[in-house]
């Protein structure tokens, strides 16, 4: 066996056939034989292995692989692990929103919820409408805030508060090179958040700084307009002759006055 070697089962199995001829009251063998290619199976996965596998879900042949009921016991766990392939299946559920809510996939749903309110199935319970939000508040016993005031808020121990404790002995043994090692801080000293907390008070912080600046710029803005009486550029364009208060007659003047100067000494 090749240690760490997978493939999805789909590139050597045509799995959607053999689910057909079984509901169809064929074979499993069968079908498992007409729909398995081998070259695009793992290089040490067989047929016999393929046919194993399934025959360890379903129970076709009655051979023991190894109880998975609650009375098993550990050498049922040691037999049914014995076998070098593990198949992980993975579903996906659709959930839907209200956008695209589908009533006709809804009642296809073979997951069935046990509520106070009678069977629900799983996409209608969890998803669309939200009926867990309805059934849950429907038959709930007592609020947070109901229960802290029939029975009052249970204690809290943080801020450096002890905990009181029958013994303080234990056997963990800790490493001395460990404790005596300073507090972790090159997270810190590069402004990374630590935990999803620091970094939802990150974005936060930085999303009201940047509403503030927004604010104290509009502010700026109304109190030249207001108060210093100044008017807004339109489009933003300022004209050259505007800067330093020179208009462009006067700087016309002073370009005709050089020109003169300069003809006078080329005489």
């Amino acid at each position: 066996m090749i240690e760490r070697e997978f493939r999805p089962v789909t590139a050597f199995l045509n799995a959607e056939q053999p689910a057909k001829e079984v509901a169809a009251a064929n074979g499993a063998g069968l079908a498992l034989l007409r729909n398995y290619d081998p070259v695009e199976a793992p290089s040490t996965f067989k047929l016999t292995d393929l046919l194993q596998k399934f025959d360890k879900c379903f129970g076709a042949t009655g051979r023991n692989y190894g109880k998975v009921t609650g009375d098993r016991t550990i050498a049922d766990i040691e037999k049914r692990r014995k076998d070098n392939w593990n198949f992980l299946f993975i579903a996906g559920m659709w959930f839907q929103d209200l956008f695209n809510y589908d009533f006709r996939r809804t009642e296809q749903c073979i997951i069935p919820y046990a509520t106070q309110e009678g069977e629900i199935s799983f996409c209608a319970y969890n998803t669309g409408v939200g009926w867990r939000n309805i059934v849950e508040k429907m038959h709930m016993t007592a609020t947070l805030t109901k229960w802290y005031e029939e029975r009052g808020r249970h204690e809290i121990f943080a801020g450096g508060k002890k905990v009181n404790l029958n013994s303080t002995e234990h056997s963990l043994k800790l490493n001395a090179e460990a404790v005596a090692a300073g507090i972790q801080h090159d997270l810190d000293d590069q402004g990374i958040a630590k935990t999803a907390r620091e970094e939802k008070i990150r974005k936060r912080d930085l999303t009201l700084a940047a509403k503030k600046a927004a604010e104290d710029a509009q502010m700026s803005k109304l109190y030249r307009e207001v108060v210093l009486k100044e008017k807004p550029a339109e489009g933003g364009f300022v004209p050259l002759g505007a800067l330093g208060g020179i208009q462009p007659a006067v700087k016309k003047e002073a370009a005709k006055e050089a020109r003169e100067e300069v003809a006078s000494f080329g005489d």
